[in-house]
C-alpha cells in the first residue's frame, strides 16, 4: 500500500496517511492544484494554510531560511516528534500552502510515525491538514468518504496536538502548548517562552 501511496502523491493526488494521534490529507507541498484539492476537501476558508512534514531535519536548509541555532537545537532534541516550528520560508521557493503564497512563514516538522516517514522520503515534503472538515477533531479512523489512496493502519489512539514554536524578533516563542510542555522546552532552551507572557 505504501508504494500506492507515494505513487498517488507523485501524481498530484491527494492521499490519507496517519501520524501519531489521527490520520491526515497529504499531498506534494508543491503541486499547487493538490494543495487546493486538500483544502476543498476539507472546506476550509479561504486563506488557511496548511502545515508541512518533512522526514529529515536537514530539508529544513532548502525550504526555511534564518533558523535560529536555539530552534535547531530544539529540532535535534525532539525530532521526530510533536513539536511544530513556525519558520520563515526560503524566498526562492514556489510554492502555495493555500494562503495564496503571503505568508512569510510556514509550519513544519518531522512526524514520529514510521510508515508515514518512509512516505516523506520518497516524495519530499507533503502539505497536510487533518482528514476532516475544518474545524472537527482529529480523525483516528478512517471514513474514506472521497476513496482516496490511503496508508491504513487502523484505529490510532487520540492523544494531544504537537507543541507550536515560532521564532518572533530573535525570540523562541511558544503559540500552543501540547504534547511538549513548557518546562521540557525549557530543558533543551531556557529563554523559550510562553506567547502570551
Amino acid at each position: 500500500m505504501k508504494d500506492k501511496v507515494i505513487a498517488a502523491i507523485k501524481r498530484g493526488e491527494v492521499v490519507i496517511l496517519p501520524l501519531e494521534h489521527g490520520y491526515v490529507y497529504a499531498c506534494d507541498a508543491f503541486s499547487f492544484a493538490a494543495v487546493n484539492r486538500l483544502h476543498q476537501l476539507r472546506n476550509d476558508p479561504a486563506g488557511v494554510a496548511a502545515q508541512v512534514l518533512i522526514s529529515r531535519v536537514e530539508t529544513l536548509g532548502g525550504i526555511s531560511q534564518g533558523v535560529f541555532p536555539e530552534t535547531k537545537e530544539l529540532v535535534n532534541a525532539f525530532w521526530p516528534g510533536l513539536l511544530t516550528l513556525q519558520l520563515p520560508q526560503n524566498q526562492s521557493l514556489n510554492w502555495d500552502l493555500g494562503d495564496g503564497g503571503t505568508l512569510e512563514d510556514f509550519a513544519v516538522r518531522v512526524p514520529d510515525q514510521n510508515q508515514s516517514l518512509e512516505v516523506i522520503s520518497e516524495t519530499g515534503p507533503l502539505a497536510i491538514a487533518s482528514a476532516g472538515t475544518a474545524g472537527s477533531g482529529a480523525v483516528t479512523s478512517l471514513s474514506n468518504i472521497h476513496n482516496l489512496v490511503a496508508l491504513d493502519i487502523g484505529e490510532i489512539s487520540p492523544g494531544p496536538a504537537s507543541t507550536v514554536v515560532a521564532q518572533v524578533d530573535g525570540n523562541l516563542v511558544i503559540n500552543r502548548v501540547g504534547a511538549l510542555t513548557l518546562e521540557e522546552l525549557r530543558k533543551v532552551v531556557s529563554a523559550i517562552e510562553l506567547a502570551n507572557e
